[in-house]
């Protein structure tokens, strides 16, 4: 089982991550360890952390687990709202002006707090709406998240897309981490 490599993952304290990284992960890996380390660390260090992803997602299964991290769970349903748990939140999978206000709302408040968002699948996302409307609604997205002092990871499937549509996707994020057998590096730093 691969282990996450300390030192590259410490190497560059919390401090430095900026802006929005695109997490590239290699399914075959156990990458929601990674995934699951950079949301203790970020709350850890005072953030306030946000989630986006769906039940049953191994993302989902280890972060349920973090303490003081906020569930957004994408859905079929059409409306946000919260589960039974308070630390979650129903918001609609499909609905991208939906789910742009709760991103923004959710980075709007508290405006002075520091704040992580984790943003799980992209490759789901574009497999279930298309490239160009998954495209628009990232670079919206990437947009709300300039503002504020906001550090956020995006994880894309390595190898379920092909090389062009990778490179556009890439181009959105001020850095780029692969998670793969070996552990997590840095391909592109802020």
């Amino acid at each position: 089982m691969p282990v996450i490599n300390r030192e590259l993952w410490d190497a560059r304290p919390v401090s430095n991550y900026n802006g929005t990284q695109l997490l590239e992960a290699d399914p075959s890996v156990n990458y929601e360890r990674a995934v699951k380390e950079f949301a203790q660390e970020m709350i850890s260090n005072g953030r306030t952390v946000f989630a986006f992803t769906s039940k049953g997602s191994p993302v989902y299964l280890l972060l349920r687990e973090v303490p003081d991290l906020r569930l957004f769970v994408l859905s079929e349903s059409s409306y946000p709202k919260p589960s039974s748990d308070s630390l979650e939140v129903m918001v609609p999978r499909g609905d991208f002006g939906v789910l742009l206000n709760v991103i923004d709302e959710t980075v709007s408040r508290n405006p002075g707090q520091a704040k992580a968002i984790i943003f799980d699948n992209v490759s789901s996302l574009i497999l279930d709406a298309g490239f160009q409307e998954s495209y628009k609604f990232l670079r919206e997205v990437n947009e709300i998240l300039s503002h504020g002092n906001i550090v956020s990871i995006f994880l894309v499937l390595s190898k379920a897309h092909d090389d062009k549509l990778m490179n556009l996707v890439k181009n959105l994020y001020s850095g780029h981490l692969t998670y793969d057998a070996s552990g997590l590096h840095f391909v592109k730093k802020t």
